[in-house]
């Protein structure tokens, strides 16, 4: 490491060369006393997920450089567009969702040239181990808490990812299925690192844009048990957890209309291939279609807002492995 036992924190800023603004990132980084593995946490992937933001902002108050081996890149707020505008999921200078556009690109819109600075010119030049992405259930969005570990097919890497995903004690794990031989286009920074070999997870606590402390200091927690099972805190993890509930990803249920959402459904509700989870009603109360499971599963997530269009995500759910 080129500095030990000590702090930093700065305003990283880029310049998108099309319009000249500036694409801000709030960075912190905590070095340890000691030589070790460099962990980058981010924060902020989404504009509304403020409990992944506040657990990454208090990891960096809390951590005491000298009780830490190696160095902790956190990035308190990724989509900083997004928070400033209250706009959820997406980046507001050109509508993109933030958490597929990687690794961007430097002649792309707003949110690509983001990208390609994060991945690039911060995670890319920090030389990191491993990374966890932090995520806390957007504006209209209800969330159980749940840990997603890719799967890439690379045994070492993978049971990395799975120690990690276990460490967190977070009781829904759900496995991401990837191939890093077929992986092109933009996707999220933590499928993009996972199939470069980098263990990575994207962790989930909180839910509808809610800054509740008790979800962030789960993400807190987390964390800090990842880097006691990485060997960058000395002490045992904390273990909560009796017994994990394994799922295989599938994918969301989307509108294919506009009009008003009305679920029917509970959070971790295991459902039926065709059950009823919603429906969704035209501005005078006519029932416009259901909404049904599309296969057996769990849901993690659905839309806990009544405005719905084409497109929106109304209920997540995955298999039960």
């Amino acid at each position: 490491m080129e500095k030990y036992n000590c702090k930093e924190h700065a305003m990283r800023e880029f310049t998108y060369r099309k319009s000249g603004e500036l694409i801000r990132f709030p960075v912190g980084v905590v070095y340890g006393a000691k030589d070790g593995p460099t962990l980058a946490v981010v924060g902020g992937t989404h504009g509304g997920e403020f409990c992944g933001m506040q657990a990454a902002i208090d990891l960096y108050n809390h951590l005491d450089p000298a009780k830490v081996t190696g160095k902790v890149v956190i990035v308190m707020i990724y989509n900083f567009p997004g928070f400033l505008s209250n706009v959820p999921f997406v980046v507001p200078q050109d509508g993109k969702n933030s958490g597929g556009t990687f690794p961007g690109s430097l002649n792309g819109t707003f949110s690509e040239v983001m990208s390609y600075n994060m991945y690039h010119n911060i995670l890319g030049q920090e030389s990191i181990d491993f990374m966890i992405e932090l995520h806390g259930g957007d504006t209209p969005e209800a969330l159980t808490p749940f840990v997603l570990a890719p799967q890439i097919g690379d045994k070492a890497t993978g049971d990395k990812i799975m120690t990690m995903a276990e460490a967190y004690d977070i009781p829904i794990i759900i496995h991401g299925p990837m191939d890093p031989n077929n992986f092109e286009g933009p996707s999220a920074c933590f499928a993009k690192l996972a199939c470069s070999g980098i263990p990575t997870i994207l962790t989930e606590s909180g839910q509808q844009g809610i800054l509740n402390l008790d979800d962030a200091k789960v993400h807190e927690e987390g964390i800090l048990n990842v880097m006691k099972k990485m060997g960058m805190l000395e002490g045992e993890p904390t273990k909560k957890v009796k017994q994990f509930t394994h799922l295989e990803s599938y994918d969301s249920i989307w509108s294919q209309v506009t009009g008003m959402w009305y679920p029917q459904c509970q959070l971790s509700q295991v459902v039926k291939k065709g059950e009823k989870v919603g429906e969704i009603r035209d501005y005078f109360g006519k029932k416009i279609m259901d909404i049904n499971a599309p296969v057996d599963g769990m849901i993690v997530a659905y839309r806990s807002s009544p405005s719905v269009g084409v497109g929106n995500m109304v209920v997540e759910l995955h298999y039960i492995l």
